[in-house]
């Protein structure tokens, strides 16, 4: 005989309430009813399971009741088990344990009896919970719950009490299934009525079909069992209460939470949108990576330093709140440190995106510059990708606030970018976590997130658990002492990360060779630098004779005048004529090693000095000057704005071995000229003229040269006139953004056999530059003993 049902069911119906003989469902209709919702009651022995395929229903619910789910509840499991994927279902107490049961879990004591008590409650802010604030009043009355320990990975833990850690709310993973252990019909309850607005809202049977409810997210972590709710120690079967003191912990939750607010905002401003950020990244504009494994792993110095930037801390509040991230940067790389760790959260650490893109500028043109680490609470794969276009070689993955699933994307997709993750553990649980992962660099964080109590022992404890691994393990936090170093690095830590002492140094660069063991400097360094004499370049010259007359007079740079408006200017032909010249007396040399050749290792540098890092222009004049010393002069094409074709054209036609922008040229340029770029400074009699004389990484020499007085904004160059000696000299001794090393400069205009000694007494420049100075008297040509005369002055020979 057909399943007819009765008239009352047999029509489309909006909530569909199963009433396990309990009288709070009478409550729960008349919450549904006011927030609008039209819903039909019937007892869970009212119909048969069969005549479920003639029910047409837009939602179920399943409502508390007495006794056990598994031989109390009716029909209750089996309409779950029909309608999962069909509609949204929602349970309540018993509910709850019906869900569970139905997906294998058991339904045990819950530890505490409790009827008509109220308790706090932590929830994740998803599905059924979206927009309820968190610590809510819940009223319970029940016994049983779901345990723990056979939860079914199908469902997740959306809910616990604050005190004792009950699970009070679940939901499946894909289905819209959700159920929640206390009532919130109760009027003692908080929340209620915006938990049911909430379920009266979903759509269909998946939670993909419901966005907004933001489950399906898996940007977000995990709760319960895989998130921070598994710090919580369960309930004590028998013991009154059940609580162990353990509550969830508030400082990682709370930055947890404002982060979440932060990305949010980020992914809804335009221009910086995921689809932005996707933009950005095809179009290859990110800074290209270094390898952060390889550069803590080629430290010449063991162990490697990663040298962090943090202005605050929620443990000791304000540390260094003036700190500039570039010159800190600076200071660190020229210093020795592997890595720079820059912290972006804003709120807590007081860091941002824009210090790590301008800690990356500052030690991007150094020859060796240390690998960048976003250090953040990173949850979100839109982080990773701002963390790269801001020029991060590495992001930090903090196994204790991610789910494994979570862990494993993130990981892959830093990867996928060409980064390698630093893996932050802190216990043995979560060391197997990050060795699972395959990761390559595993820190230690001796500081506990949940309670930012500091143990150094912890990286002790866990240092075993890599000795085997090819694994570059890292201790993080805490670090103050020589000491400390020493005992990590006996148990095999590869690098250590320092941050607050690092920032409150009064000088760091000592306090890091005092506190990695490291030698001091040599003494003489300094001096010796001093004792160099300056470079000659002598600028003008027309024929043959004079290049030969220079050459031997002990010129170092020769330049060759490509400017049409100038009286010394040389064709093409008559250019080539005097590079084949000094190119041919330069091969009359026997060579001389230098350490610029590849031949390095062979001349006994160490480690530290091959990988050794300097500022830009230091950098280039030290190689120059080196080449020079075993190469011989060098020919200089001189231009001021012309094309830049034609300034190709000649470097390839002459040849050239350099080339002396001296107008005002594009910045840019010198990255298209295939040989070493002199860029001049018009220097005015108020030191105007000078914006970006320390700018690294395009031209690799500075020349300044003085603009006549009363010619302001005109360029210099062939005028006689000199740059004011104080303000050269200032210039030299600021150096290269802070980083300490003066600025080689080539200092002209105006100089001669009678005043170049004094000036480069008082100046201290790694070259000077004449023409006018060393010429005839009606201007022809160059003087063979003036040229002498101006270098020996120099040079002081």
């Amino acid at each position: 005989m057909a399943l007819v049902l009765p008239l009352e069911l047999a029509r489309p119906l909006d909530v569909l309430l199963i009433d396990n003989f309990d009288s709070f469902t009478w409550n729960i209709y008349q919450s549904l009813c006011l927030l609008g919702a039209a819903v039909t009651v019937v007892r869970n022995d009212a119909l048969a399971p069969a005549a479920f395929p003639l029910l047409k229903i837009n939602a179920l619910i399943i409502s508390p009741g007495p006794g056990h789910p598994a031989t109390d509840s009716g029909i209750s499991c089996d309409a779950i088990r029909y309608f999962t994927g069909k509609v949204p279902v929602l349970g309540v107490c018993m509910g709850l344990e019906c869900l569970v049961d139905v997906f294998g879990g058991q339904i045990g004591y819950a530890g505490e009896t409790m009827h008509g008590k109220v308790s706090a409650i932590r929830h994740d802010g998803r599905g059924c919970f979206k927009d309820i604030p968190q610590g809510i009043k819940s009223t319970r009355y029940h016994s049983l719950s779901a345990a723990a320990s056979t939860f079914p990975e199908e469902l997740a833990i959306t809910a616990i009490t604050q005190d004792s850690g009950v699970i009070m709310g679940v939901r499946h993973r894909k289905y819209t299934l959700e159920a929640v252990q206390y009532h919130p019909e109760s009027i003692l309850s908080e929340g209620g009525d915006m938990l049911f607005k909430n379920f009266l809202a979903l759509r269909g049977g998946t939670w993909d079909l419901n966005p907004a409810f933001r489950v399906a997210d898996e940007a977000l972590p995990a709760f319960g069992l895989e998130g921070i709710a598994s710090v919580v120690e369960p309930a004590v079967p028998g013991q009154a209460g059940g609580s162990s003191g353990s509550k969830v912990p508030t400082i990682l939750e709370k930055i947890y939470a404002q982060r979440l607010k932060d990305v949010e905002l980020a992914k809804k401003t335009p221009g910086t949108t995921p689809e932005d950020l996707d933009t950005l990244l095809s179009l290859n504009i990110a800074p290209a990576p270094v390898s952060f494994v390889e550069r803590l792993r080629q430290a010449p110095k063991k162990p490697a330093l990663m040298a962090e930037i943090k202005r605050a801390s929620p443990s000791k509040g304000a540390i260094a709140m003036s700190a500039n991230a570039a010159r800190q940067a600076l200071t660190y790389a020229l210093a020795g440190a592997s890595v720079i760790s820059v912290l972006t959260e804003p709120t807590w650490f007081k860091g941002t995106l824009l210090d790590m893109r301008v800690a990356r500028e500052a030690i991007d043109a150094l020859p060796h510059r240390p690998a960048v680490l976003r250090k953040d609470f990173i949850f979100d794969e839109y982080q990773i990708a701002e963390a790269r276009l801001h020029g991060a070689d590495s992001v930090l993955l903090i196994v204790a606030m991610l789910p494994v699933p979570r862990l494993h994307a993130l990981y892959a997709y830093a990867r996928a970018l060409g980064i390698e993750p630093l893996v932050e553990v802190n216990n043995a649980r979560e060391m197997e976590a990050a060795l699972a992962l395959g990761a390559q660099v595993v820190g230690v964080n001796n500081r506990n997130l949940h309670d930012f109590e500091v143990d150094m022992g912890t990286t002790s404890r866990l240092a075993d658990m890599v000795r085997e691994r090819d694994v570059v393990l890292c201790a993080l936090s805490g670090i103050q002492s020589a000491q400390d170093v020493r005992t990590y690095t006996a148990q095999g830590v590869g690098a250590v990360l320092v941050g607050e002492a690092l920032m409150r140094a009064n000088d760091t660069r000592a306090f890091i060779r005092q506190l990695l063991d490291w030698p001091e400097p040599e003494p003489d360094e300094e001096a010796a630098a001093e004792a160099v004499a300056p470079l000659v370049k002598i600028c003008g010259i027309r024929t043959e004779d004079e290049a030969i007359a220079a050459v031997e007079a002990g010129a170092d740079m020769l330049g060759l005048m490509f400017v049409p408006s100038s009286k010394r200017c040389v064709s093409l032909e008559q250019a080539r004529k005097i590079s084949a010249a000094v190119h041919a007396r330069r091969l009359e040399r026997p060579p001389r090693p230098t350490a610029t050749t590849a031949a390095a290792v062979e001349l006994g540098l160490s480690a530290a000095e091959q990988l050794k890092n300097e500022t830009w222009f230091a950098a280039h004049a030290r190689r120059l000057s080196a080449r020079l010393a075993g190469d011989g002069p060098l020919v200089v094409g001189v231009f001021q704005n012309q094309p830049l074709e034609a300034v190709l054209g000649a470097v390839a036609a002459v040849p050239l071995d350099m080339v002396q922008l001296h107008g005002a040229e594009p910045v840019g340029w010198a990255r298209h000229v295939p040989v070493p770029t002199v860029r001049a400074f018009h220097v005015g009699e108020d030191g105007s003229g000078l914006a970006g004389v320390a700018r690294a990484g395009a031209h690799q020499f500075v020349l300044l040269d003085a603009v006549p007085a009363g010619r302001g904004g005109a360029l210099s160059g062939g005028t006689g006139s000199r740059v004011d000696v104080r303000v050269a000299k200032d210039v030299v001794e600021r150096g290269e953004g802070g980083g300490g090393d003066r600025l080689p400069v080539i200092l002209a205009g105006g100089l001669d056999a009678g005043n170049v000694r004094e000036v480069v007494a008082a100046v201290r420049p790694w070259a000077v530059d004449v023409s006018g100075g060393v010429e005839n008297a009606d201007g022809s040509g160059k003087d063979p003993e003036k040229v002498k005369a101006f270098v020996k002055a120099a040079k002081g020979w």
